[in-house]
């Protein structure tokens, strides 16, 4: 008889630890001090997104234009080098934001559009600074895309910022 008491007991504790291996997580995930029905919807909000967009500034300076781009940082020091602003203007404190989008072969996708103007100290320099930011790009393009970048920019938008910075 007391061979099937201890027969029954070691079920039952069997039983027990299995029924608790179980039922923890679940009761613990249940009863957690950190989670707040407020931070439920939140949890099925998808992720942000990455940027829509690789930024950078263009500012005047003299360059090289690179035989090959395989970098981001290329693109932009070949359009910098590529970038005359108007001459005798000096400093004119204006800005010119686009976005741009490359095909694989280093073409421009479509039509540039510009997003942002900041005018200068003259007025009368504003279509010299737009056809000198325009002239660059004519230049430029193609740019010379090793395969890889080119692949991996393909219809990804760019936005640059021209900024005329140059000293008086």
């Amino acid at each position: 008889m007391t061979r099937l008491r201890k027969g029954k007991a070691r079920r039952a504790t069997a039983a027990l630890v299995l029924a608790m291996a179980f039922l923890g997580p679940v009761s613990a995930q249940a009863f957690s001090p950190f989670d707040d029905e407020d931070d439920r919807p939140r949890l099925l909000e998808p992720p942000p997104s990455l940027p829509e967009s690789i930024n950078g500034i263009v500012r005047p300076g003299s360059g090289e234009r690179a035989r090959t781009i395989d970098t981001l940082s290329g693109v932009f020091r070949a359009l910098q080098a590529c970038w005359q602003p108007p001459a005798g203007s000096g400093f004119s404190g204006q800005e010119i934001t686009l976005r741009i989008a490359f095909r694989r072969n280093g073409e421009v996708l479509g039509q540039p559009r510009i997003t942002y103007y900041r005018a200068g100290s003259n007025p009368d320099q504003r279509e010299p600074f737009t056809r000198s930011v325009r002239e660059a790009f004519v230049r430029c393009t193609p740019l010379p895309f090793t395969e890889k970048l080119g692949a991996a920019v393909a219809g990804r938008l760019f936005t640059f910022r021209f900024s005329d910075t140059r000293p008086m």
